[in-house]
């Protein structure tokens, strides 16, 4: 009966995605001139002329050298004082997810947002909504303010009041937890006898009698939910590919899906099918995703098998995630200290040391790079110590290990990264400091949110530092734009508030060649690409961003304003017009 119910509430109106026309590839030699080109190459970093055969540079410098090199019968192609650079390549964002959230963002959220003034105020919207939705089947709203129900969280009670005779789920500010009515979680077959899936992370905060309270954080619900979230193919392609869109438009040549929870077979398809039909606009490096303990014994397994299913010249598979840890808005994320907001909590990490170094050996030998969720402090050692002694073991590794988002590490663990070779990878957008509200720095006080995120620290200390989205939902695409994130990095503040806030400390910000390179070079390191992407250079592919303007030249509060001219990836133009 619940299994009925629940697929009755949530229904998908089937749409069609209507193939563009597949881009030519240019096989011949391209001469490209009169540009300023800003190659990343080390060796030279600034070059007048290109060269191209199909999809590969042959030659960057002098443009004397380069017509001499392209021959008469090249094609030229005159860039009239254009801008040129590196594509941006996203080391750490979600395809598929903003795909699947798309069309409950469309049909359920409907635009609206929960007040987070004040308690009063929210139930005063919910009493509201109530009476004005009472048609609706299913609520799905957000986003609750998660800082004024700390410590103890929501209660289903509280929302019963409003949503006593339908399902009710509330998604909060920091996109790591859930508010539940009773019935939500009567119609997934949760109760007191259901287990949760990781002490300290993945959890249903319960009562003393051992029921759920209604707050549900991580991907507790996740086993129970998912499989009513994803819409159909031709919705979810839909979705994926204006997202795809989007990104390339903005000068994302190259990506890594940083997890799909347990739809990967159906994102994958999707993208599958958009590669067929030549409407894959950027290479896409997939992954599997770890985010139960029990994921980590197939986790290998599964990709290969994603690999041989699905995989191609622009859809590649090499990447395992593991969600390490929680985030600090929800006293998930892994700390050495005990939060400030409850001295009994230091969240949790997914597993030992022992464990991940262990995985680690095993993926080296068939070459998978592993990339991993480390908000917290102890996440971040706990992982750096499973470097270390994997590379006790095997001495140098063979793939890549990057760590994700560190938000908050202590400052003896920085220059470890340059020691083990191990990637820090960021969310510029964050750098704000408020994307996520405030219930992060009040949780774990003001010593510790005084030092968030010191990209600039981990730059000086050596470690490879580069940057990148974590867009999940439709709504938040916008803040995935590489320049956007740019101009975070440099001023850490919003990028439309000039004379805002500055995230503490504001040492820790880059100059915007740190910035570029971060956004380029790096994340080709990180992917374990450098010799193929990340820099124009002779037998590199031809990756490229056309830009009118100089983005050195530009005022840096507005930096999120440029937009490619042109896009080009391999040789053939994704986005805009040369």
């Amino acid at each position: 009966m619940k299994q009925i119910l629940l697929s009755a509430l949530v229904l998908f109106t089937s749409c069609s995605v209507e193939a563009p026309p597949v881009a030519e590839t240019t096989t011949g030699t391209v001469l490209y001139t009169n540009a300023r080109i800003y190659t990343l190459n080390l060796d030279g970093p600034w070059a007048q002329a290109m060269v191209t055969q199909g999809p590969e540079i042959e030659f960057v410098g002098s443009e004397k050298r380069a017509r001499a090199l392209a021959g008469e019968t090249a094609l030229e192609v005159d860039l009239n004082g254009a801008f040129v650079l590196p594509g941006f390549i996203d080391t750490h964002t979600h395809p598929g997810l903003v795909g699947i959230l798309q069309v409950h963002e469309h049909e359920s959220l409907a635009g609206q947002k929960l007040p987070t003034t004040s308690k009063d105020e929210l139930y005063a919207f919910l009493e509201e909504y109530s009476a004005s939705h009472f048609w609706q089947p299913l609520v799905m709203l957000g986003e609750w303010d998660v800082q004024m129900f700390l410590p103890d969280g929501p209660t289903k009670e509280d929302l019963d009041r409003y949503f006593k005779y339908k399902p009710a789920l509330l998604f909060d500010n920091s996109g790591h937890s859930m508010w539940m009515n009773s019935m939500a979680l009567w119609l997934l077959g949760i109760d007191e006898s259901t287990p949760d899936l990781s002490p300290g992370i993945s959890y249903f905060v319960r009562d003393e009698l051992g029921e759920p309270t209604g707050w549900v954080k991580e991907w507790a619900a996740m086993p129970y939910l998912q499989k009513y979230m994803v819409p159909s193919k031709a919705e979810l392609k839909e979705g994926i590919k204006e997202y795809l869109d989007f990104l390339s438009e903005q000068g994302v040549t190259t990506l890594m899906d940083a997890g799909n929870f347990s739809s990967h077979e159906e994102v994958y398809a999707a993208l599958s099918e958009l590669d067929r039909d030549g409407a894959l606009p950027v290479r896409y490096i997939g992954s599997f995703h770890v985010w139960a303990p029990e994921h980590l014994d197939v986790a290998i397994e599964e990709l290969l098998a994603l690999r041989e299913k699905y995989g191609s010249d622009r859809l590649v598979f090499e990447t395992i995630k593991i969600h390490f840890d929680g985030v600090h808005e929800i006293l998930t994320g892994g700390e050495l200290e005990p939060y400030a907001t409850a001295p009994d909590v230091r969240g949790g990490v997914l597993f030992e040391a022992e464990k991940l170094a262990r995985f680690i050996a095993e993926l080296n030998p068939v070459g998978l790079n592993l990339h991993l969720h480390t908000v917290g402090a102890w996440a971040t050692r706990e992982a750096l110590d499973a470097v270390e002694q994997a590379r006790r073991k095997l001495g140098e590794l063979d793939i890549e290990v990057a760590l994700s988002h560190l938000e908050y590490v202590t400052a003896e663990d920085i220059p470890r990264f340059a020691e083990l070779d191990v990637h820090a990878n960021f969310t510029p957008h964050w750098f704000g400091g408020s994307v996520f509200g405030n219930a992060g720095a009040y949780n774990l006080g003001p010593e510790r949110s005084s030092r968030s995120q010191v990209v600039g620290g981990f730059l000086r200390a050596g470690a490879n530092i580069t940057l990148s989205s974590d867009v999940v939902s439709e709504a938040e695409s916008y803040r995935a734009a590489p320049f956007l994130g740019m101009q975070m990095s440099v001023t850490r503040r919003e990028y439309d508030d000039p004379t805002g806030p500055v995230l503490s400390p504001a040492s820790a910000s880059l100059d915007l060649q740190g910035a570029i390179e971060a956004y380029t070079l790096s994340g080709a390191r990180q992917l374990g690409q450098e010799s193929r992407l990340g820099s124009l250079e002779a037998g590199k592919r031809s990756d490229f961003v056309v830009l009118a303007d100089d983005p050195f030249e530009v005022d840096i509060n507005r930096l999120h304003e440029l937009v490619p001219r042109a896009v080009v990836v391999g040789g053939v133009v994704e986005s805009g017009a040369l």
